[in-house]
């Protein structure tokens, strides 16, 4: 299996590291010369290119497009249009509508096409979602997560746009379903019209409540998940240094006094795993299975969709 990846910085360099241990990496595209020049030892057989239009004739069996957001939109038509299977970060367009338009491109000509929400491969989120469809806490009432920290304060996107598509992914993932209502409100505490904290409210069918709390103006690193059920909580504290997860045994009666039951918590074992390895194993296994199972990139046109929605 032969991948390319589109842009050597932070973020992808994640996947060419972990394209090559697996022997994956055949290419990296990167207008910059000082950064090819820095990955010209990592393999014997990887070619160097400073433009997509020069890889296209390599015959590179899939792509992961890790540039800037505002440029996933053209490179991913490009790639598209020549049939080439990709993978796009997230978030996988600015706008819905370039979003559909890729989906449609990659029915068309074929393709394969996913968008990289990471946290749908984390083997954390994925025991949630076992313990969920086992009935370990019943049906979903509530679920919220915060993703707060100092830092990296942004200058041209909003901390919702910045921060939050993997939470909302997670939200699409537990709910199974897109939300029916939608409230938001920012906050720029930096003067300089782009919004540095949110909170969004969400309320799916089922009659299931959600929010997204994100800041970058934060004392502290935090990142909660939570989910509240009929039968028990459970809680995922990716800050935390043993990043675990907790079931909480606490219901309510729906009695005359709502009577309140609490047996305590213990702690939900589950398989330790890198989930851009196990994301990017999907990729390549989707394409030698010539798979045209997009629904990875229905999802992640959904969270463009609910991006849009939120005022800001």
């Amino acid at each position: 299996m032969k991948i390319c990846v589109i842009g050597g910085g932070s973020w992808g360099n994640n996947h060419i590291k972990t394209l090559n241990k697996s022997g994956a990496l055949h290419g990296i595209v990167d207008g910059s010369q000082e950064t090819l020049d820095s990955y010209k030892n990592i393999n014997s057989y990887c070619k160097f290119f400073k433009d997509i239009e020069s890889s296209i004739d390599e015959e590179f069996d899939g792509y992961i497009i890790a540039t800037p957001a505002e440029t996933h939109y053209p490179i991913a038509k490009k790639l598209l249009s020549h049939s080439k299977n990709i993978l796009v970060e997230k978030p996988v367009c600015l706008t819905s509508k370039d979003a559909e338009e890729l989906y449609e491109l990659a029915k068309s000509n074929d393709c394969f096409i996913m968008g990289g929400h990471l946290l749908l491969f984390h083997p954390a989120f994925l025991k949630i979602k076992s313990l969920i469809d086992n009935d370990k806490i019943g049906d979903v009432l509530y679920i919220y997560s915060n993703r707060l920290n100092f830092g990296k304060v942004r200058s041209h996107e909003n901390a919702m746009w910045s921060l939050a598509p993997h939470d909302i992914s997670l939200l699409l993932f537990f709910c199974e379903n897109f939300p029916e209502k939608i409230n938001y409100n920012g906050f720029e505490l930096l003067g300089r019209e782009i919004e540095d904290s949110s909170v969004s409210s969400f309320k799916f069918p089922g009659n299931i409540g959600a929010h997204i709390y994100v800041s970058w103006l934060h004392p502290f690193k935090e990142h909660r998940f939570v989910i509240v059920g009929e039968k028990g909580m459970l809680v995922y504290e990716d800050s935390s240094e043993k990043k675990e997860i907790f079931f909480y045994d606490k219901t309510v009666n729906k009695d005359e006094m709502m009577t309140l039951n609490d047996k305590g918590s213990n702690k939900v074992e589950y398989d330790n795993g890198y989930p851009l390895d196990a994301q990017l194993d999907f990729f390549i296994k989707s394409i030698e299975n010539n798979s045209n199972n997009l629904n990875n990139f229905e999802l992640s046109v959904n969270v463009v969709k609910i991006l849009e929605s939120l005022k800001g």
